[in-house]
């Protein structure tokens, strides 16, 4: 739905409301009109306002939680990505295919994240092609350090590796 068709209707029913409340108050009897129940009236709005405020700001304390969550496991997983990157291209060309997978992995994930149109492609289909964790993990696991850096890089590389596989905040 529109948002200007919603706010349309709410306009109009709480325009209807205030005809129709007028349109009571010649109907009821006097003892119904007294300053006494004004005041009711009004302490009991100002409640249901005071909650309605209360649930409303709970309601983005709680959405504000998860985005920042989110965001947070996006960002660690992003620089670890990067570092896992940097740290296979010091190790030296035999990673040039696990780079390559990494690489590919990751513009899967940003497709099913943030696909550029909707296709109505199934989220199996999605997830199917971006799971190519395990190829990159096997590459990784075929590597052979010939020195003692390139082990040290490949140590570095498998300490960032785990994290990777399921991304904090999800």
């Amino acid at each position: 739905m529109n948002s200007i068709f919603i706010a349309s209707v709410s306009a109009a029913c709480i325009f209807s409301g205030a005809l129709v409340g007028l349109g009571l108050q010649r109907l009821l009897p006097g003892h119904h009109l007294s300053k006494e129940t004004q005041d009711v009236v009004k302490l009991s709005a100002g409640t249901i306002a005071t909650l309605t405020a209360l649930v409303l700001g709970l309601l983005v304390s709680s959405a504000k939680s998860s985005f920042d969550t989110m965001n947070n496991g996006i960002v660690q997983s992003s620089a670890k990505i990067i570092l896992l990157d940097r740290a296979l291209a010091r190790y030296g060309p035999e990673t040039k295919l696990a780079r390559e997978q990494l690489k590919r992995n990751v513009a899967g994930i940003i497709e099913i994240v943030w696909p550029n149109e909707k296709t109505g492609a199934s989220a199996l289909n999605a997830v199917e092609s971006a799971n190519g964790v395990e190829l990159v993990q096997e590459r990784l696991a075929e590597l052979t350090p010939k020195s003692d850096v390139q082990r040290h890089v490949l140590a570095q590389a498998n300490k960032f590796w785990p994290t990777l596989v399921k991304p904090a905040g999800y």
